[in-house]
């Protein structure tokens, strides 16, 4: 997997408020894009925060197949997690739909391979680090 820097204070911004990440100020001095095609096909961005925290964030045009996305998702994130060594994988995903972002969270909390060191997070694209993702679910 190749790495390219991303320094970036909305990232870390959108980490911390946005997710809730309560992780030191030294783990945002390397925040990383991860090429992340072999992983999860279908994810916007994946960052690599500090060698502890991943983030996958998918911003779907539908998001009717989700639901049956999630425990794939999860299966591929854990395995990368733990094969690198990280910490915490967060799965984010951006979407306007109420109805998703009242009905996935129980649906991932009901997946029998998530383990505590895994979250979901749905939220409106409005919340997105940075332009140029907000534009990409415009």
């Amino acid at each position: 997997m190749s790495k390219l820097d991303c320094h970036n204070d909305s990232v870390k911004r959108f980490v911390r408020s946005s997710l809730g990440c309560t992780c030191p100020d030294e783990v945002f001095t390397n925040i990383h894009l991860i090429e992340h095609a072999a992983i999860f096909p279908t994810a916007h961005r994946l960052y690599a925060i500090g060698g502890r925290l991943l983030v996958a964030l998918f911003i779907p045009t539908n998001t009717d197949d989700i639901e049956v996305q999630l425990e794939q998702w999860v299966d591929s994130g854990r395995k990368y997690r733990d094969q690198h060594g990280y910490n915490r994988l967060r799965f984010v995903i951006a979407t306007d739909d109420n109805n998703a972002a009242e009905t996935l969270p129980g649906i991932f909390n009901l997946l029998s391979n998530v383990d505590t060191k895994t979250h979901l997070h749905v939220i409106k694209p409005q919340a997105l680090p940075s332009d140029d993702l907000r534009h990409a679910v415009e």
